[in-house]
């Protein structure tokens, strides 16, 4: 059974043949409707082939060929195009990405869109996964009431999703710019902080941002499988790649979204991971966002000082208004 790396580097492998095979047939689909269009221009190419073959061999060989015939036949070529409208390079096939012609490399390096392709394919192997009608374009601010509340202090809810849905599309919109690009959504259950998190990840995702959401739930659980195997005598070395593979995007991916902190059980472990994962992704100067039922401080309850105070110290915060949407739903359907 083949490893996760050489699954990945096989899903990546063929998205370039694909990307490249695609190239190829667009270009040859739009070359053979500009001959069928115009003739001449197909007797253009071939002079200019047969032009060049016999400049390519009058290097080695004195034949006799007329050393400007090539440059001849190039310029009236060139005139033809210009008199109707096309491009040089119209022969040529346009890849997705031109750095690297859909290879995946350059000058013996990666290419950048590598990451990209990459971004696309690993979220399959984790359990979670974004709903892809959680957007900005789907975000509906008249769920909320409109009518001032008391625990809001005279500001309704529909005010106070306003103010946070500007915030996360500010966010999104300057991402790269923001210094500040920790977040912790506060709120009861029901409130939005799921549908706003993952607006923000489909748009920075659509701007080639490495974008991971996970359940906290899940999160512990896939670290603490990482950490036993890493411990183990003799990992399965398939399961301890793999373990290791998805572990470090974790810490190293653009922006990690964890949701639903705090539903997980709660032990030392998850307590020093979390600890870890944190300072890691500050230091390292990568973006977090977290959603959680708890405000920041029943985290002294539920974690520890330590905890806390990275959540109060780096993080900015942004609580959610009061109500379950998903149970106003169900009454307004019954």
């Amino acid at each position: 059974m083949a490893n996760l790396t050489d699954k990945i580097n096989g899903e990546i492998i063929r998205v370039y043949e694909r990307r490249r095979h695609n190239a190829f047939n667009a270009r040859d689909v739009y070359v053979s409707s500009l001959y069928a269009r115009l003739p001449a221009l197909e007797e253009f190419d071939m002079k200019l082939r047969r032009a060049g073959l016999a400049r390519l061999r009058s290097v080695f060989e004195t034949t006799g060929d007329d050393s400007s015939t090539f440059e001849q036949v190039a310029s009236e070529r060139q005139a033809f195009l210009r008199e109707h409208g096309i491009e040089d390079g119209y022969d040529k096939p346009v890849f997705t990405c031109r750095a690297c012609e859909d290879t995946g490399r350059v000058q013996n390096k990666w290419c950048f869109c590598r990451r990209q392709i990459l971004q696309d394919i690993l979220p399959a192997y984790f359990p979670d996964s974004m709903s892809s009608d959680h957007t900005f374009a789907d975000f509906n601010l008249n769920l909320y009431d409109c009518m001032p509340s008391d625990r809001l202090q005279t500001l309704s809810a529909r005010d106070v999703m306003a103010k946070n849905l500007q915030a996360a599309q500010f966010y999104a919109s300057n991402f790269f710019q923001l210094q500040d690009r920790e977040l912790f959504f506060s709120g009861d259950p029901g409130t939005g902080k799921t549908f706003l998190m993952q607006c923000i990840g489909h748009r920075l995702m659509e701007e080639g941002v490495a974008v991971i959401y996970i359940s906290a739930p899940n999160l512990f659980d896939l670290m603490t499988r990482y950490k036993r195997l890493q411990q183990s005598f003799r990992p399965d070395p398939d399961q301890l790649e793999e373990a290791t593979m998805l572990n470090n995007a974790f810490l190293t991916w653009d922006l990690l979204l964890i949701d639903d902190l705090g539903t997980e059980l709660a032990t030392q472990e998850t307590f020093a991971q979390l600890l870890g994962l944190l300072d890691t992704r500050h230091n390292r100067q990568l973006a977090t966002i977290i959603a959680s039922n708890l405000k920041v401080p029943d985290f002294v309850k539920q974690y520890d000082s330590r905890i806390a105070s990275r959540l109060k110290g780096n993080y900015l915060i942004y609580s959610f208004p009061p109500g379950d949407l998903r149970l106003r739903h169900l009454k307004a359907e019954g």
